[in-house]
């Protein structure tokens, strides 16, 4: 019964501000919906942290009604059961706090018209983690404080911590293994937990024996524990997810072999030595950013034929990492690093790719011409079809079972067909998509929108329970460098082809190359300016 007067109480002191957050709620869902597959210039990333702040500070307010520091509160000298005052303040948060986030995310999935229950599931899937990721931690912080003023300056010094592991780790050389990788849920689900247990002891230690200082060590240890989580070594994250996502263990019969008869890398019209490209997550700001880093860096790159064989026809074979290591005549490491990114479209039982590897300028002078051992020890994820759609290149508009709800429109430059999906909950991990020409059968290069995830647990948060993905399919080059087989004047009769993946297996390959010199396997007919394909 005390409960419900503990709510009640707090609803009559904060009804303007849980209102004003509920109207923010709304208007951020109105925004998206009315934004479509396009997004049309809505500000998906501001308005997010936006969302999260407003909610943060409400549940902030609500705890700060009857705060557990101090001797003079008004729940001490009652006196009401710690318990039941726990009780309000969470039920206060999980309904008016989280309840309307909920309720938009649900409607949200039924006005793009997935089913009840699908929608049902990405909203409640989406609301238990952010229980367990926002709401319980930052109820646990805001139990230590006792105003708004020292939630401030303590909310500042979290966010100098954020901050200095966001950048320091960049001026010291500190690489994170798993960042932009399909096991990057791994350190993340481990920050997670760190800080739900964490944000569990400190409410018990506040509201059953009020120990603000040792609730305050614990979460400061939590919140450092749970920063270092990205560092994790890549083959401890690598054992992890096979032990967690509880996947096949079969490694499937697939070897890689060094296969110096298949000749040099040729670069395609338009194509820079080592340039990456764009794709889901790394767009053209990021592309044309990391590509100047990487020339003036000064590596050279070479590229080592390889076959693979015991493929599964019209699989993919995606290369999570690939280390490599140089090794010298005496046995002594002369470089170790990463090799470029892979991916392995299968039409056939074997496939032939070249590995790229880049290696530092002063390195690559001095052993260029030395006979060496190159060991590439490949982490490979296989994917298998899942379905194959096809919609009209010019406004298409299909729902794909697995993929979304999807539709195409030509960008404004006239140069590339825009793709974009809506989808409640996660987002495909890997897709491959490509213009067709429906009366003829020829088709551009196809364009990989493989972003793998592995996680095995649901629960996307941001923007909200609708994820949204796509990418771009070039047909016309303004530079005249490239030229489509499927041109502007063929898009009324072609097609977006797109074929979905889901991944099946994780397995390790080592390839060992004896007695290579790098020169020899430069890119043909090009001057190596360091930058793959």
């Amino acid at each position: 019964m005390m409960v419900s007067h503990i709510f009640k109480k707090d609803w009559l002191l904060l009804w303007p501000i849980v209102t004003a957050l509920t109207v923010l709620q709304v208007l951020l869902a109105v925004a998206r919906f009315s934004a479509g597959h396009f997004l049309n210039g809505v500000p998906t990333v501001p308005l997010s942290l936006l969302q999260l702040v407003a909610a943060a500070t409400v549940i902030v307010l609500v705890l700060h009604q009857d705060p557990i520091p101090g001797i003079r509160q008004d729940w001490l000298v009652r006196p009401i059961k710690r318990r039941d005052l726990f009780l309000a303040k969470l039920l206060f948060v999980v309904v008016l706090v989280q309840g309307p986030w909920f309720v938009t995310d649900l409607l949200q999935g039924l006005a793009n018209g997935f089913p009840l229950g699908e929608s049902m599931a990405a909203a409640t899937a989406s609301a238990l983690w952010v229980l367990l990721t926002l709401t319980l931690p930052v109820l646990a912080f805001a139990a230590l404080t006792f105003t708004m003023t020292e939630t401030f300056v303590a909310a500042l010094g979290v966010f100098v911590v954020i901050i200095a592991f966001l950048a320091v780790p960049g001026f010291v050389g500190a690489a994170k293994p798993t960042a932009q990788s399909g096991f990057a849920w791994v350190p993340s689900f481990m920050r997670s937990v760190l800080m739900l247990g964490a944000a569990a002891g400190v409410l018990i230690l506040q509201y059953r024996w009020r120990r603000r200082w040792a609730a305050s060590a614990l979460f400061a240890v939590a919140l450092l524990a749970g920063q270092t989580a990205p560092f994790l070594p890549w083959r401890a994250t690598f054992r992890l997810d096979q032990l967690l996502a509880a996947g096949s263990s079969d490694a499937p019969d697939i070897a890689v072999a060094f296969a110096p008869g298949e000749g040099k890398f040729r670069l395609t019209p338009g194509q820079g030595i080592d340039d990456v490209l764009e794709r889901p997550g790394l767009g053209p700001v990021d592309v044309a950013a990391e590509n100047q880093r990487r020339r003036a860096a000064g590596a050279r790159t070479v590229f080592l034929p390889l076959r693979v064989s015991g493929l599964i026809s019209d699989s993919r074979l995606l290369a999570d990492r690939t280390e490599v290591r140089l090794i010298g005549p005496e046995g002594r490491v002369e470089y170790e690093g990463r090799g470029n990114r892979l991916e392995i479209r299968a039409t056939d039982a074997d496939a032939t790719i070249h590995q790229g590897v880049r290696v530092p300028g002063e390195v690559y002078s001095r052993i260029e011409a030395d006979r060496l051992d190159v060991q590439l020890d490949y982490h490979f994820t296989l994917f298998e079809v899942d379905g194959r759609y096809g919609l009209p290149a010019l406004n298409g508009d299909l729902r794909m079972p697995g993929i979304g709800w999807c539709a195409t429109r030509v960008d404004a430059a006239g140069t590339r067909v825009l793709f974009r999906c809506l989808q409640p909950g996660e987002r495909p991990s890997c897709m491959a998509v490509t213009l067709e020409h429906t009366p003829t059968g020829q088709h551009n290069p196809e364009v990989s929108f493989c972003v793998p995830n592995y996680t095995p647990i649901p629960g996307h948060t941001l923007p909200d329970a609708i994820a949204r993905f796509g990418g771009r399919l070039p047909f016309y080059d303004p530079s005249g460098l490239v030229r489509y087989p499927v041109g502007e004047a063929e898009l009324s009769e072609t097609r977006v082809v797109v074929t979905n993946f889901r991944p099946t297996v994780h397995f390790i390959r080592r390839v060992v190359i004896r007695g290579v010199r790098l020169r020899d396997w430069e890119a043909q007919g090009t001057a190596n300016a360091g930058v793959s394909p």
